[in-house]
């Protein structure tokens, strides 16, 4: 459980400072971006006692002492009146109380915020991951036709310079042959010494299978704010 405090996070009797370069605030938002808003507590709301705000509304001594004197030369109240109306406006059922306040907006903008960047790492890598050819299918060989050189040469029926490009095709991808769908295994019981040969499916097909399958479920499971976050 986290405390937020007047200017620091507090857990258990640990401060973290309230700064975003801090690796123990980095965790922090972390827990509450993975785990719920829930394991943060508000920050203590202290309510004071009625001995307290009426310290703060009495007159200072002198100005009472004012008071009092002038109301003796005068025949007045306002010394009594002065002081109850701040008796009565602070009762003594005004105890004093500490109360749990609100979690900060900060605290989930920031976890959200959290959340996003690594939706978003974890878009990028899929896609890439999606972008590499599939084992059990190889990819094809690619060309291109680029210029080598450029040459102007006299048209004797136009009588005009044509400009003439030589090309030449050069290979912008290489080809790579499907792997096997299916390899042979060969086990040797160590107790028998008998050596038996089986086929199972080709290891590191089904590994990138695995890869491809979780890479597109991450793809599947992004919400759509972080994918126009790249599109746009």
């Amino acid at each position: 459980m986290y405390k937020i405090t007047s200017d620091t996070i507090k857990k258990g009797n640990y401060f973290i400072p309230n700064d975003p370069k801090n690796s123990d605030y980095q965790q922090f938002i972390q827990d509450v971006s993975e785990q719920g808003i829930d394991i943060v507590e508000g920050p203590d709301v202290v309510e004071p006692s009625y001995a307290e705000l009426r310290a703060a509304e009495y007159p200072s001594r002198e100005d009472q002492f004012d008071m009092m004197y002038w109301d003796k030369v005068n025949g007045t109240t306002l010394w009594e009146d002065t002081i109850q109306a701040i008796k009565d406006k602070y009762p003594k059922t005004i105890t004093g109380e500490t109360t749990i306040g609100d979690i900060p907006d900060w605290v989930q903008t920031a976890a959200d915020n959290w959340t996003f960047n690594k939706q978003l790492r974890e878009y990028v890598d899929a896609i890439e991951r999606l972008s590499q050819y599939i084992l059990s299918e190889g990819r094809p060989e690619l060309t291109e036709d680029v210029i080598v050189s450029t040459e102007d040469v006299w048209n004797e029926e136009t009588e005009e310079y044509d400009t003439v490009n030589t090309t030449e095709t050069v290979i912008t991808q290489t080809a790579v042959e499907p792997l096997e769908e299916t390899v042979e295994v060969t086990e040797t019981d160590f107790e028998t010494g008998e050596s038996t040969t089986s086929t199972v499916p080709n290891p590191v097909i089904v590994k990138d299978e695995e890869e491809r399958a979780a890479a597109q479920s991450v793809v599947d499971a992004t919400p759509q704010s972080v994918i126009d976050s790249i599109n746009t």
